[in-house]
């Protein structure tokens, strides 16, 4: 085999190597630069989608903490809301209990006022004005008898006295059976058709309504 020689003497395949090492070597120079390429766009890609993961998770993480913000307030209002309320009610029914209390002891001061009127020296007179408050209701001609309690049978006579004198035009006796009642007249028919209690429980009773009212006032 003739062997080729080249005109500055150097053999025609060395000449060969070297160009298959060039070649080689420029494509492994192109390979690594593609190589970075791609590396680039990749971490590239990689952060532009953490960053989009990153504002979305934050979004999320803005909106459930604005919600749970929102909700905290509106449990925070609606347990002020109740609190407040309850204590309003708490407060109306101390209130009421507090104002009945007052109406109960006002009555029974009423009532054992009025049955001090036994003590005054126009007690009679008292009585009469009682029994005058029935007898002005009554027909003329009406026959009534009139009942006080055991304590109070002596004024029994000087009060109707004064009745009769009050009311030429009714028929009024004094009925010696005791009342059961605290103080005051019980006024009947003769045929016991009617009866009218008219006793100091009955006339506080009657005052309630303006007790009531007076106490309120006070409150």
């Amino acid at each position: 085999m003739t062997e080729v020689r080249e005109a500055d003497g150097s053999h025609q395949g060395d000449t060969a190597v070297y160009d298959a090492k060039k070649k080689l070597s420029e494509l492994q120079a192109m390979v690594l630069r593609k190589g970075d390429q791609e590396r680039e766009r990749i971490l590239q890609e990689a952060r532009q989608e953490a960053e989009k993961w990153t504002i979305e998770r934050m979004k999320h993480l803005s909106d459930m903490v604005a919600s749970i913000k929102a909700d905290a307030t509106k449990r925070s209002y609606e347990m002020t809301s109740r609190q407040l309320i309850e204590a309003e009610s708490a407060r109306d029914r101390d209130r009421l209990r507090l104002q009945n209390e007052l109406i109960q002891k006002a009555l029974v001061l009423l009532q054992e006022a009025l049955m001090a009127f036994d003590k005054r020296p126009d007690y009679d007179a008292i009585l009469t004005g009682v029994a005058t408050e029935v007898c002005e209701r009554l027909p003329k001609g009406q026959k009534v008898k009139i009942r006080l309690r055991a304590e109070d049978a002596l004024r029994g006579e000087s009060v109707v006295s004064a009745l009769r004198a009050r009311f030429p035009d009714i028929d009024v006796t004094f009925d010696t059976e005791p009342a059961l009642i605290i103080g005051g007249v019980l006024l009947h028919s003769e045929e016991e058709k009617w009866r009218v209690v008219a006793d100091w429980k009955t006339k506080a009773e009657e005052m309630a309504d303006a007790v009531a009212k007076a106490v309120i006032a006070e409150l």
